[in-house]
């Protein structure tokens, strides 16, 4: 008796021929060569199905099929063919077949859940994933990434999730370099806020992988989360060297000119995009905030009425609007569109205090004092000292002096640890003298301001000219990439 063993596609096959000198064979051992037949063809199978010989390989199969009781790597390789023609019905009949013959081998299970996957079955794709890492010997990537995919989709049971997820993906890491588990894995560190972690699965995605658009892109709007700007513009310019009407990353590298005042470099990275599909009101968005830079008011207003227009629910594009609407002075187109910002964020601080200078200026004060003080209550005026500042200034004006040290003290103790502009210090100056000439014969407390070196001395000044100031101290939202929801493009200090 002699035993060989066949491998095909990564599986040993068994292989038994009798040899018996003078012996007439039993009914049984009739078969016995039949079935050496089929496995000497396995070879032979595999190799058609491997050059995608496939209507070769499936008339081998089908005869081999009628003539062999040995069938389970047969319906293995026919699963795989139908598979292959999107017949994934049948193929998974035939992996079942397979797994009937064999219910200890995990291949048949892993691509019957393979292929469940592919039909869209992602509950029963994991069921039986799960069965087939019970079987393993050894590691297997392929099961271990299905498994992380599935439960960071919320297909597995209630307890399992993005915890479960991350440590089946960081089995399939282990067990070779395979860019679909770092992907999946660096958008969970995304999801969960961990920039750094997502940059190093990205990072050690590129060391492998070949020259990926994409995922360029995607590192360099990482590196800016985290104020990596160098990084984030060597990484851009490195996806644009690639392609250079890459959307994502013209944007992105627009963005960055932008805040840094480069406004003729950002104009230029928005003229090369040439298709241009969710991302185009992000794009209208900031080229109106370049031309509003430029002092190009009409241009600014017809990009950004255009962003608005292809997206009617972005919030970054009406705030814009709204603010170049109310620097041109148009206060009733201006009080409409911050109306409808606000219908989307109903908690945004600075949208009120614009809302509140529309207001003023359409001789609707009760309003106006409502909407400037609502924006001081809400959580993001901590985020802009110049709120404080407006409102102290508006309640100057309508007498309520009080109230104007209260906030006007709230703005300077808030420049101790934000730097303003030095314009907005000098307007706090010259408030601040105001109040205390008020005060003098009323005995109000008083703020004090903190001189700096070179500073003038605080003289008093027209009221109204400080006022119409009110809408500069706003910062415009200019978005980085697709689907950025508070970006702006002129992070940093105020100014």
């Amino acid at each position: 008796m002699t035993d060989r063993y066949v491998y095909c596609n990564g599986r040993a096959h068994e292989a038994t021929s009798s040899v018996g000198a003078g012996k007439q064979p039993s009914s049984t051992a009739a078969m016995k060569p039949q079935s050496v037949t089929n496995r000497h063809m396995n070879w032979l199978i595999h190799a058609l199905y491997s050059r995608k010989h496939f209507v070769q390989c499936g008339k081998l199969i089908d005869r081999q099929l009628a003539i062999c009781y040995d069938k389970e790597y047969l319906y293995y390789m026919k699963g795989l063919l139908l598979r292959e023609e999107n017949n994934a019905t049948e193929a998974t009949q035939c992996f079942q077949q397979a797994i009937a013959l064999n219910r200890k081998e995990p291949e048949n299970y892993k691509e019957l859940a393979k292929t469940l996957y592919s039909m869209g079955k992602f509950k029963n794709a994991l069921e039986v994933f799960l069965k087939a890492e019970t079987l393993l010997e050894r590691p297997d990537h392929e099961i271990y990434h299905h498994i992380g995919e599935l439960y960071y989709k919320n297909f597995g049971q209630p307890k399992a999730g993005r915890g479960e997820a991350k440590e089946y993906l960081k089995q399939a890491i282990t067990c070779g370099k395979h860019v679909a588990s770092y992907k999946i894995l660096a958008e969970i560190y995304i999801e969960e806020g961990d920039s750094i972690k997502a940059i190093e699965m990205i990072e050690s995605c590129l060391q492998f992988t070949t020259i990926d658009v994409a995922l360029m892109t995607q590192i360099g709007i990482l590196y800016l989360k985290i104020n990596e700007y160098q990084r984030a513009f060597e990484k851009l310019l490195d996806a644009t060297a690639t392609d250079s009407k890459h959307t994502s990353a013209l944007l992105a590298l627009g963005s960055i000119l932008q805040s840094k005042n480069d406004i003729d470099g950002a104009l230029n990275k928005y003229k090369r995009m040439s298709n241009l599909p969710e991302e185009s009101s992000e794009v209208w968005s900031n080229i109106g905030l370049c031309f509003f830079k430029k002092q190009k008011f009409i241009a600014g207003i017809s990009c950004l009425k255009k962003a608005a227009w292809i997206s009617p629910l972005n919030f970054n594009a009406l705030y814009n609007l709204g603010l170049v609407l109310v620097t041109a002075q148009q206060y009733v187109s201006a009080f409409q569109t911050l109306a409808a910002a606000i219908s989307l964020r109903p908690e945004h601080a600075e949208c009120y205090m614009l809302l509140g200078t529309c207001l003023r200026h359409l001789n609707d004060p009760g309003n106006a004092y409502l909407s400037l003080e609502k924006s001081t209550m809400l959580p993001d005026a901590i985020k802009n000292p110049l709120i404080y500042l407006n409102f102290a200034l508006y309640c100057y004006e309508v007498g309520k002096s009080d109230q104007s040290v209260l906030h006007l003290s709230n703005f300077l103790e808030m420049t101790q640890h934000i730097t303003v502009h030095r314009e907005y210090l000098k307007m706090a100056e010259r408030l601040n003298t105001a109040l205390a000439m008020s005060a003098r014969s009323h005995n109000l407390p008083v703020p004090e301001t903190q001189r700096r070196p070179g500073d003038p001395d605080a003289t008093e000044k027209d009221h109204q000219e400080a006022d119409e100031t009110l809408a500069a101290s706003s910062e415009p939202k200019s978005g980085e990439r697709r689907g950025a929801e508070d970006r702006s493009g002129t992070d940093g200090d105020l100014c």
